[in-house]
């Protein structure tokens, strides 16, 4: 785990938890929260980074999910064994989740399933929650996945944009992936003033010069976009 900044730490990654996990961050504190909580694959090296910590799963009271997809939440299922944790998630991703559907969660790019479960709180558009000693603020930011959001929070002074799957991310219609809603997503989110971001796949650190590398993202959305679209474990083979 990684202490990107306050009480803001990355306890999911490539690097430490599994190959495949997208980045997931804990809040730390009273009430302590999760943006996402990777892989099932990761789940023990996960709970590893929160022992880490000082906590146990037991601590978390609620995971708050950038989107529904089994490399970002598909480890729910066994926090939750271990733990009263809530899942909060946009109504676009809702159904896949609940029903374990094996397309729109992405788990069809592993070779695995999706553990179905339940989501007791639903993320709006505009919503503002307050998580420990922080405040994030909810977008609604389709187009990765029908129920992509993004959060902006303050942490010591810096606008912290947390865009999860929203950049640079993958595209496929089995995913509920939207090319206009994601370029209109990408617009909105250059409406918002933040200087440092996180995303879901990247090295465990900070981005800085944020809103300018948001900006080239805009440029080149759709111009590398790849037709040959082959799952996770076999990309690189040909």
């Amino acid at each position: 785990m990684v202490r990107l900044i306050g009480q803001f730490h990355v306890i999911s990654n490539t690097k430490f938890t599994h190959p495949w996990d997208g980045n997931a961050y804990l809040i730390a504190g009273t009430e302590p929260t999760l943006i996402d909580c990777g892989s099932a694959l990761g789940y023990h090296a996960l709970k590893a980074s929160l022992n880490g910590l000082g906590y146990k799963p037991s601590d978390i009271r609620r995971v708050i999910a950038t989107h529904g997809h089994w490399d970002h939440v598909s480890g729910m299922a066994q926090l939750r064994a271990e733990s009263d944790a809530q899942l909060w998630l946009h109504a676009g991703d809702v159904e896949a989740v609940e029903s374990g559907d094996t397309d729109r969660t992405s788990s069809f790019l592993y070779g695995e399933t999706f553990p179905a479960v339940q989501v007791d709180q639903l993320l709006r558009d505009g919503d503002v929650l307050p998580v420990g000693p922080y405040r994030l603020q909810v977008m609604h930011t389709p187009g990765h996945s029908p129920g992509s959001v993004s959060f902006l929070t303050e942490i010591d002074g810096l606008k912290l944009l947390i865009a999860g799957d929203t950049l640079w991310a993958g595209f496929h219609p089995k995913l509920g992936s939207d090319l206009e809603a994601w370029s209109c997503s990408l617009d909105r989110l250059l409406d918002w003033d933040f200087d440092v971001a996180t995303i879901g796949h990247c090295p465990p650190t900070l981005i800085f010069d944020a809103k300018t590398k948001v900006r080239e993202a805009r440029q080149q959305f759709g111009v590398f976009f790849d037709p040959w679209f082959k799952p996770f474990h076999l990309k690189f083979v040909y």
